[in-house]
């Protein structure tokens, strides 16, 4: 984590020296998004698919390919199947707060970007009594933003592995 914060801070300090006019061409942007969250691996022998949900915080120069996003996740994964003749669940429940670094691609009216970083994210089954576990973890993945009138749109797809 710390070599998470240390790179994360590095690349905001540096990114404005690339540029001088880049110091005004700040860009700053909150998102809020949600679909679906796919198990894999292991987590697919139990888990169904689920659903997600994320805020962001994305800040980047103008000028520049490279920027910082921080990302608030909540995924939520079903049992697979339910328990014989009981109502307790064993969903999945995760939570994370996320660094991260992107990398944009130029175009005109879709941009792809490459998003890579690392984080902390609180993992609990919901039934009675059980108790989080937290680690770190990384993630990766590619997504495209694009313009719909006076808002930005992205989609994106990322895989996630925690420690």
């Amino acid at each position: 984590m710390k070599q998470l914060i240390r790179v994360v801070g590095i690349a905001l300090l540096i990114t404005p020296i690339f540029s001088r006019s880049a110091l005004g061409q700040k860009t700053y942007a909150l998102g809020v998004g949600g679909g679906v969250a796919i198990p894999v691996g292991k987590l697919s022998n139990t888990q169904k698919t689920g659903y997600n949900g994320t805020v962001a915080l994305a800040i980047g120069v103008s000028e520049l390919p490279i920027g910082v996003r921080f990302d608030g996740i909540y995924n939520m994964f079903p049992l697979r199947t339910t328990p014989v003749g009981g109502s307790a669940s064993s969903d999945l429940r995760i939570i994370g707060a996320l660094g991260n670094l992107i990398y944009a691609f130029s175009g005109t009216s879709a941009k792809p970007y490459i998003v890579f970083g690392g984080g902390y994210y609180s993992v609990k089954n919901d039934v009675p009594g059980a108790k989080s576990e937290s680690n770190f973890g990384f993630n990766a993945g590619l997504g495209a933003t694009f313009g719909v009138g006076p808002v930005a749109m992205f989609f994106e797809s990322r895989y996630h592995s925690i420690a």
